[in-house]
């Protein structure tokens, strides 16, 4: 099949169906009716020999076929739109999109929520939503457009040039009990420190990023209380003499909303330098461009510092 063959409405709808991952949404999305775009979809299938999308319940599940198309086809459809309006400055206000972040429950604490309280008025139909990831999950998932950024609170290891990195902000490792723990109020030893019960939150690096401090010191911390989430190891900390270790822009929230106490450490805190991650293909995107820069300034008005705006290169 050539490319004159081609009707571009039809990326136009492929793009929705990856977005919305439904016929009707898609349809509501681009003011179509849904036989059309299962029309489309149809013939989509039959250009790209694969099935693109099969049902799970009421939602589409894209192929890895469909994955893989997703960044580009999102690349083709950028550039046409910048073609079309080339003289027209992009208006957040007029935007309709909806953008995904990948990211542990620390960040989508410290970042997805307060971005979009602070989105709500300057682009209200500029959704954000929140899908748990970190590490490798998040670059996968950047690269198949199941989401459009990611948090790493990991110093996650980015495998090509093709993923996209911006520091938001320096963080460190602070590790809260409940009021009146027993090592509240002074310096523990590193031994006191490290027979106490810790807690390790799954999909939060912070614990093991704590205790391979420890052993590079020469001494282990004791095994850990493993827990599925933040909640959780937040009630374990409050409940008992566990000790919960947290970025410092969570830990601020948890001390504020519930009472807790910094406890000192013997080592010096861990460093933590927090990044936004993205895909290249949506390095000319107006929309994800304008929503970087404001998360730059999101994070610049909570630290009192300036944050260079995630550029494009």
């Amino acid at each position: 099949m050539h490319l004159r063959e081609v009707d571009a409405n039809l990326l136009v709808i492929l793009d929705a169906l990856l977005t919305d991952a439904s016929v009707t949404r898609a349809a509501e999305r681009l003011g179509r009716s849904a036989s059309a775009v299962s029309h489309a979809l149809a013939k989509l299938r039959e250009i790209f020999s694969d099935e693109l999308f099969v049902r799970a319940g009421q939602r589409l599940v894209p192929t890895a076929k469909a994955q893989e198309l997703a960044p580009t086809v999102h690349v083709i459809l950028a550039g046409m739109e910048s073609l079309l309006r080339q003289d027209k400055p992009f208006d957040p206000t007029l935007a309709d999109r909806d953008f995904f972040v990948a990211a542990s429950e620390a960040g989508e604490l410290i970042m997805v929520q307060p971005l979009r309280r602070h989105l709500g008025e300057a682009a209200p139909n500029v959704r954000v939503g929140w899908m748990a990831g970190s590490g490798e999950d998040s670059i996968e998932a950047l690269r198949n457009s199941r989401c459009h950024f990611a948090v790493d609170l990991e110093s996650t290891s980015i495998p090509a040039p093709d993923i996209r990195s911006s520091k938001l902000f320096d963080d460190h490792l602070v590790v809260l009990g409940r009021p009146g723990h027993p090592l509240g109020g002074k310096r523990p030893s590193a031994e006191d420190f490290a027979r106490a019960t810790h807690v390790a939150v799954n999909a939060l690096p912070a614990y093991d990023l704590l205790a391979r401090k420890f052993a590079e010191s020469g001494r282990l911390l004791a095994p850990p209380e493993k827990v599925s989430s933040v909640l959780v190891g937040l009630l374990l900390a409050l409940n008992s003499d566990a000790l919960l270790t947290v970025p410092t822009a969570l830990a601020q929230i948890l001390e504020k909303q519930f009472a807790l106490i910094r406890i000192a450490q013997p080592l010096d805190p861990v460093g933590l330098p927090v990044r936004l991650l993205w895909h290249s293909s949506y390095d000319r995107d107006e929309c994800h461009q304008w929503v970087r820069g404001e998360i730059a300034k999101l994070v610049g008005d909570r630290t009192g510092s300036a944050v260079e705006p995630a550029g494009t290169a």
